[in-house]
Formats: structure tokens, sequence, C-alpha cells
């Protein structure tokens, strides 16, 4: 009956490992993952907010020269053009307030605190009617052919009514014509609106919002700390009859699963980033810029960092945990044989 309650032991020591190292990633997952300042802390380690105007201009440089419906004027900007009307439009601190509002629009819809998600557009309404945008407009008219007399009468008379004729105009007329397309800017973003809805709470509250089934499956996350725990019951319950059965019953399975945990951790980020590049490259081929992809693999590295250095600290701690039971049985066990032998003596 002993041997048999040690081999149900065993098998519980072996489902401790396999069910402890999962919950400490389903825990940690769960806790971090759904936490924009996760995202955030992530890409300022990565500098990621002031790299986005270069990355958003190669993948629309590479995008209109693969449109051919694309404007020729639109074709004829190059990728240092994109990248410096991107960041006069939107400077590094104001991009980086854009995204970190998105993030968190993100996640207050997905942890059920608002009905949708929003992209705000004022800080980019802002800039495009000040002299950030009469500076695009600018820049394109510069790459233009020049005017001819014709061109720039209709010019002219276009900006009365709204519309820019495309050429390059002598410096003085850009001067002259400053106020007309500002005022014209100015009346095109105010149509704009002040945000975007990307995600729409359309089903918010109905059995067929996407939310509910992800708040299971959060749920399950958190409930699965409780499974290595009812194991470690049942150990007791099996083979524990002495405080050194209980150390070595409990230190090996601690020490086993705090360093698969601790190995995870350690290898999981840059081989999630390593997987997540690969994929890209044998999906996407050429359609994805390089430095796009690479933005990709980078990000998805560091938000796995974020989420694994908790699980890497608690594997840890539980490793040197087991560790020191497992040595501190072998004294015991010698202690509980003396005191087993010593009346016999």
């Amino acid at each position: 009956m002993q041997a048999f309650g040690k081999i149900l032991a065993f098998g519980c020591v072996v489902l401790f490992i396999i069910t402890g190292v999962m919950a400490l990633l389903f825990f940690n997952i769960e806790q971090k993952a759904f936490s924009s300042g996760t995202y955030k802390q992530a890409f300022e380690e990565q500098n990621l907010y002031y790299r986005v105007p270069a990355i958003l201009a190669t993948a629309l440089s590479t995008s209109l020269a693969e449109n051919q419906n694309a404007q020729p004027f639109l074709k004829a900007l190059t990728v240092q053009d994109w990248q410096n009307n991107i960041s006069s439009l939107l400077p590094p601190e104001e991009l980086k307030a854009m995204a970190d509002h998105t993030l968190d629009s993100t996640f207050d819809y997905l942890n059920g605190e608002t009905d949708s998600a929003v992209i705000s557009l004022l800080p980019l309404k802002a800039h495009l009617a000040g002299e950030a945008g009469l500076n695009v407009v600018r820049q394109v008219l510069r790459l233009q052919p020049e005017c001819t007399p014709e061109q720039l009468t209709q010019m002219a008379f276009g900006l009365l009514e709204g519309q820019i004729t495309l050429c390059n105009p002598p410096e003085a007329a850009i001067g002259f014509m400053a106020p007309f397309i500002q005022t014209q800017l100015q009346v095109m973003t105010a149509a704009f609106p002040n945000e975007i809805t990307f995600i729409p709470g359309r089903n918010s509250g109905t059995p067929d919002d996407p939310r509910l089934r992800l708040n299971t499956i959060r749920l399950v996350m958190q409930l699965s700390v409780f499974v290595p725990l009812a194991l470690l019951l049942l150990i007791v319950l099996f083979a524990v009859r002495s405080l050194s059965d209980w150390l070595q019953w409990w230190g090996w399975p601690f020490m086993i699963t705090g360093f698969l945990s601790l190995l995870i951790a350690l290898l999981g980020s840059p081989l999630v980033g390593w997987i997540l590049q690969l994929l890209i490259q044998i999906q996407a081929g050429s359609l994805i810029p390089p430095i796009l992809s690479a933005t990709i693999g980078e990000a998805a590295s560091a938000v796995t960092r974020q989420i694994l250095t908790p699980v890497a600290l608690e594997g840890a701690v539980l490793a040197i945990l087991g560790l020191m039971m497992v040595i501190l049985s072998m004294f015991v066990a010698r202690r509980e044989k003396t005191i087993f032998i010593s009346p016999r003596q």
C-alpha cells in the first residue's frame, strides 16, 4: 500500500511540474499582457516611439511605389521626404502621446472599462492646421515642375475655391499664397473627426461580445495556480510521513519547476522575436519592408520580455526554495535516523 502511494505521489509530482510551469506562465501573462503599461515600457526600451516616422515613411514609400493608381506627385516623395513630413506633422513627443492614448483606449476596452477603442486625431489636426501643415504643402509643391504662367493663374483662382494646382511656383508666390493655403488647411482639418473608432462596441454587453470569451480564458488563467496547489496536497496525502519526506517530496518539484520556468523565461523573449521575424519573412516575403519586419520582431520580443521577467524572478525564487528544502531534508533525515537508532543503543 505504501509503495502504491509513492507511485501516485510520483505521478502528482510530474503533474505538478507541468502544471506549475504552465500556471506561472499563464498567471503572469494574464497579469501583464492585458495592461497598456507593459507595452509602453517595451516600446520605450526598444526606442520604437522615435523610430515610427522612419518605419511609416518606409512603408508608405514602398506601398506607393507598388500602387499603379497612386498619384505621381506622391510617388515623387522619397523616404526621407516622407519621414520629414511625418516628423513635422507629429513630433516624437506628440507621436508618443498619441500611441500611449491608443494603447490605453485599447486595453480599457479589453478590460471592460469602455465599450469601444479610439484613436485621437487632435494632435494631428493641430499640427496640420498650423505651420507644419503649410510646410508639408510647400514640400510637395517644390517637388513639382516649375509653374507656367497659366498654372500660376489657375493656382491663384483655385486657392479661392479650395483647390491647389500642383506645380512649383516661385518662392515669392509661395509666400503670397501661404495665408490662403493655411486657411484651406484649417477648413479641411476642421472637417476631420476628433477621433476614429477602430474597435466599435456594436456587440458590447451581448452574447456576441468577443470580450466574453476572452474573459473566460483570463479566468481560467487566473485559476490555473490552484491546480498545482491541489497536487501538493495530494503528494502530502499519498507519500509524506515525516518532516524529511515533506521536504523531499516538495523540494524536488519546487526546484525542477523553478528551474524550468527560469529557463523558459530567459530563452522565451529572444525566441519569440526570432520566430515572429522568421514567419514574417516566410509568409510575407518582400511585401513588408525589412525595417518594418525587424521592428515587429523587436516589439514582440520586448513585450514578451516584459511578461516573462516576473516569471524569471518567481522561477528563481522557487528553484532556490526547492534546493534549500532538498538540502535541509538531508540533515533532517540524518537527525531522524539518529533519533530512531538512539533508543536501541
